[in-house]
């Protein structure tokens, strides 16, 4: 039989914005609430198996959409960071590439405005100079040119030299006490896997008297 009968319509107890339709041969679909609104369907209608067909690509993409609004809900994501996570939920490519242009067109997806807020908030906790913050937003894809930007200007705003001045004082080193030659090593290579480069540090390191 190439069309199916509708016998119960009613919304989803667990999702408000779903209309579950059930059919003559007891086999049901849903609907997206706003697509229900604007093409309603009512007990006795008969509905084609393309029509259901239809009606599930249009809530896979709800359900694709709600599954991003609720990443967001939890803290802002990268464009590359969604689609990963989309795909790992099994949608499709299809699903995944208009629910991301959906996200991008309503300004809930900003690989610019993520980024600024991603350095400040990993330079602020964690201390970290350019070359790890750079590592750290690699698995992002931001474009070249703004993470050379976002690290340019969140390094105006957190001085590196005051950074670096940040982790001396907390491994309690003092000022004017130089440094032996395995003071140093251990020093130097803990604050290069923070991710400075050794010009900074060497600058701190003499104005601190350290050498």
């Amino acid at each position: 039989m190439a069309n199916r009968k509708i016998v119960r319509v009613k919304r989803s107890s667990k999702y408000s914005d779903r209309i579950i339709i059930h059919l003559d041969d007891k086999s049901v679909f849903r609907v997206p609430e706003d697509v229900f609104v604007s093409n309603p369907l009512h007990v006795g209608d008969t509905v084609s198996l393309e029509k259901i067909e239809s009606y599930g690509k249009k809530m896979r993409l709800q359900e694709a959409r709600d599954s991003a609004f609720r990443l967001l809900g939890y803290r802002m994501r990268s464009i590359a960071e969604m689609k990963k996570r989309l795909n790992e939920k099994d949608f499709d490519e299809e699903e995944v590439d208009k629910t991301i242009q959906y996200l991008m067109e309503r300004k809930y997806l900003n690989d610019e405005e993520f980024g600024k807020a991603f350095v400040k908030e990993k330079v602020k906790n964690k201390k970290i100079g350019p070359r790890a913050l750079k590592s750290e937003m690699y698995p992002h894809h931001l474009s070249p040119d703004l993470v050379d930007t976002l690290i340019n200007n969140i390094y105006r705003e957190f001085d590196l030299s005051g950074l670096i001045e940040f982790h001396l004082s907390k491994r309690r080193i003092e000022k004017n006490i130089p440094l032996n030659h395995k003071e140093k090593n251990k020093l130097t290579n803990f604050l290069t896997r923070k991710g400075f480069f050794w010009e900074t540090i060497q600058t701190v390191y003499h104005d601190w008297g350290l050498l």
